[in-house]
């Protein structure tokens, strides 16, 4: 017992211990992402379809709370934007709801209302669970933000009416909301019946319906429920500034207001039977060139109205030009609408010159300041050019690198078959036209004025090779 220390005899090396493997293979690659995205790397792979497999094999192999743990160390890496977490953060919330744990979830949903893409599914599932905690005003809240989306979502127009009743509150009429009963047959006050959605932007819903006074089809836009609060205060005053403008600038090629009501929070258009731009091209194709040149000239009349005013349009593209009767009807003419993203004038009503706010719009019809957040009018005649070329060609001009917003000098180049058969010098003029409006630089477009001017020009030129 008290003798020298006995050595411990050395294992043949076949014997040794195998170092043994504490992460699976989703976790090695995990834990590198992380890392890489910790030193500011491969930040675009958060919701990348191979981190979303991976978490879904974690998840099926019995896996659950480890997946859990891995989208919120994913989520919870600061370098990672905000604004490329979203499909990963919605895969989580589903998880959380699963295992009956949507508690926990609350902050991701809450950022996923922001996204408009998960934004429905999001508000839906605050709407339950405020629900089931007897908080009838949130859940109120939340499943009227989601009828603003979708009036047919399952359940949920039976649930406002009951949380309706439960608050003491009276069953409104579709002015106050879009929540109550079915859409066909809703009173928006007691003289417009709405009969079916038409449309919806970032401000409203726009329906159908009928005037029982004058006995005619209107557009009704109704404010979306989630911007009504009052701490959403400024959303209802922009919606109806919206409308004062539209019906101050009182032009053709404008979409007519003829009603509003704030206590209602509803706005009464003329009706755009035609339908829209869009919905023409995607139908028909591609315009004849001297058809889509006037419809051109009518958009930058409007254009022009609006910035005389001070007012920069910020949305200009085919889904917000409408026709008030079939397109191919002989005197139609297309109407500019939607200023719901418009740049309104100042208090004093003046012009301004080039401002700078957060970037708006739409992104294939954005100039490139724009995605800057620097407006002028000069954006407007950038997506007019865009307008145009897709008018001609039925397609955007960007076929690559819409996302990054690079640009060519040629980009606004057109098919030599649409100029086929109207001579090399006005085909030349129209092609000139299209690249002075969608020039990169906003300093060397022409004012809308000019460009209103080179498009009458264009016209006649054109109704005179046809006579030729």
């Amino acid at each position: 017992m008290f003798g020298t220390k006995a050595e411990t005899p050395s294992l043949p090396a076949s014997s040794a211990p195998q170092p043994v493997l504490l992460a699976s293979e989703e976790e090695v690659f995990l834990s590198t992402l992380v890392a890489d995205l910790s030193e500011g790397k491969r930040r675009t792979e958060v919701s990348s379809p191979d981190v979303l497999k991976r978490i879904e094999t974690m998840w099926t192999s019995g896996h659950e709370r480890l997946a859990i743990e891995w989208m919120e160390k994913l989520l919870s890496v600061p370098e990672v934007p905000r604004e490329g977490t979203a499909p990963l953060r919605a895969v989580l919330v589903e998880r959380y709801e699963q295992r009956g744990e949507l508690e926990t979830a609350i902050p991701h949903l809450e950022e996923l209302c922001t996204v408009e893409a998960f934004a429905l599914r999001a508000h839906y599932l605050l709407a339950e669970h405020a629900r089931k905690r007897g908080d009838h005003e949130h859940a109120l809240r939340h499943y009227e933000a989601v009828l603003g989306r979708d009036v047919d979502y399952p359940n949920v127009r039976v649930r406002v009416e009951r949380l309706r009743q439960l608050a003491g509150r009276a069953a409104p009429v579709a002015g106050e909301t879009i929540a109550a009963g079915d859409v066909a047959g809703v009173q928006a006050g007691a003289r417009y019946r709405l009969v079916r959605e038409l449309g919806r932007g970032a401000t409203g819903v726009v329906y159908l319906a009928r005037d029982a006074e004058l006995d005619r089809e209107v557009a009704v836009k109704l404010l979306h429920p989630h911007l009504a609060g009052t701490e959403r205060a400024d959303a209802l005053a922009r919606f109806f500034h919206e409308a004062r403008v539209m019906a101050s600038l009182r032009h053709p090629n404008v979409v007519a207001v003829l009603d509003m009501d704030e206590a209602s929070r509803r706005i009464v258009m003329e009706l755009a039977a035609g339908g829209t731009l869009k919905d023409v091209l995607r139908e028909r194709g591609p315009r004849p060139l001297r058809r889509a040149i006037e419809r051109h000239g009518q958009v930058l009349s409007a254009l022009a109205a609006a910035h005389r005013r001070g007012i920069i349009h910020c949305d200009l593209k085919p889904a917000n030009l409408m026709f008030r009767r079939d397109v191919d009807l002989p005197g139609v003419e297309v109407m500019l609408g939607d200023f719901g993203v418009a740049h309104l004038p100042d208090a004093s009503g003046q012009a301004r010159g080039a401002d700078h706010k957060e970037a708006v719009g739409t992104l294939a019809y954005m100039a490139p300041e724009q995605r800057r957040g620097e407006l002028s009018p000069a954006v407007d005649i950038y997506a007019a050019a865009v307008v145009l070329f897709e008018n001609l060609t039925a397609r955007t001009p960007w076929q690559r690198a819409l996302m990054s917003g690079q640009r060519k000098d040629d980009d606004f180049r057109l098919p030599e078959s649409v100029l086929t058969g109207v001579g090399k010098a006005l085909a030349d003029e129209v092609q000139d036209h299209l690249y002075r409006l969608g020039n990169a630089d906003p300093t060397k477009r022409p004012t809308t004025t000019q460009a209103l001017a080179e498009s009458q020009r264009l016209r006649e030129r054109l109704i005179a090779a046809d006579a030729g």
